[in-house]
This record gives structure tokens, C-alpha cells and sequence, in this order.
């Protein structure tokens, strides 16, 4: 399923503590399906800057429930 990032927020939540060290920076990301739907889910920060995931972006998970990019289809089907 193709979702587009609505959103993209610094995870911020350890109740009392301060973020763990050796923990990477994650992010939550707010994503919508084709019917408007939204659902959150948290990614590691840096993945983001790497696969270039910004707002307005399409983006789908894969079998292991992490994001990638979207490919873009040309008019004649072919991955750009």
C-alpha cells in the first residue's frame, strides 16, 4: 500500500528519562492512505535523511513494517 508522509516529528517521549544512550534519534511519522487513514509510526531519524523521506512524500512499508521511498512509474511502466 502507498502512503504519503503527512508528518514528521522528533520522538520526544521517555517519561522521566532522557533517551537512552547508544539509542538512536527517532522520529514518529504521521502517514495517510488513499482513503484519508491515518496511522503513526516511529523510524529512525537518521533512515529518513538517508532514503530522502520528507513530507508530501510517498512512501510504503516493506515485509519487515519499515519505510522506503516510493518508487515513481513513467507513463510506459517503467521504475524512474
Amino acid at each position: 500500500m502507498i502512503y504519503t508522509v503527512k508528518r514528521i516529528e522528533e520522538d520526544l517521549d521517555f517519561g522521566c528519562e532522557e533517551r537512552p544512550k547508544g539509542m538512536p534519534v527517532m522520529a514518529i511519522v504521521t502517514l495517510t492512505n488513499s482513503s484519508g487513514e491515518e496511522i503513526r509510526i516511529k523510524a529512525e531519524d537518521a533512515m529518513l535523511y538517508e532514503c530522502n523521506i520528507n513530507e508530501g512524500d510517498k512512501v510504503s512499508l516493506d515485509m519487515n513494517n519499515k519505510l522506503e521511498k516510493a518508487a515513481l512509474i513513467s507513463d510506459n511502466n517503467r521504475r524512474v
